[in-house]
């Protein structure tokens, strides 16, 4: 394993290199700029890709959901948000998930939520309030709503 961490004293991200493993590097961020929010979410949306097409077949453009503008401020990209509002995603892995006939008839948000619910899966957010099929179709999208 070869590894640089912070060697010259500055904060930056390094790569790892890991040896045996081919093609793998990781990127390590010091703890000072670690960001846990930005960390759950890119962690929720690759788990919501890898379940709706397969871990080896995400499409390219979803591998890595964030870009950075102009001013250094990142954001989810656009088609990543598309999805999102769309329900496709949503409704890939609920038919996933449920693997019954009514996974078929799955169309809208609202449609995934109430098979989930009929299935003892409750989608709430931190504070036990019911997420609506309003809170997931809405721009700017609302981030708790989705991953909490």
């Amino acid at each position: 394993m070869d590894v640089d961490l912070c060697a010259g004293g500055d904060s930056t991200r390094r790569k790892v290199d890991l040896a045996g493993v081919s093609d793998v590097t990781m990127d390590l961020v010091p703890l000072e700029m670690y960001d846990s929010a930005r960390a759950k979410i890119a962690a929720n949306l690759r788990w919501l890709f890898a379940k709706a097409y397969g871990i080896d077949h995400i499409p390219e453009d979803l591998r890595d959901p964030f870009y950075t503008d102009q001013y250094e401020q990142e954001h989810i990209k656009p088609p990543v948000i598309h999805l999102l509002l769309s329900c496709e995603l949503y409704c890939r892995v609920c038919a996933l998930i449920l693997k019954t006939e009514q996974a078929a008839s799955l169309q809208s948000h609202l449609s995934v939520i109430q098979a989930l619910s009929r299935k003892g899966i409750y989608v709430v957010e931190s504070d036990d309030t019911p997420v609506t099929d309003e809170d997931l179709a809405c721009l700017p999208i609302k981030m708790v709503s989705v991953w909490t």
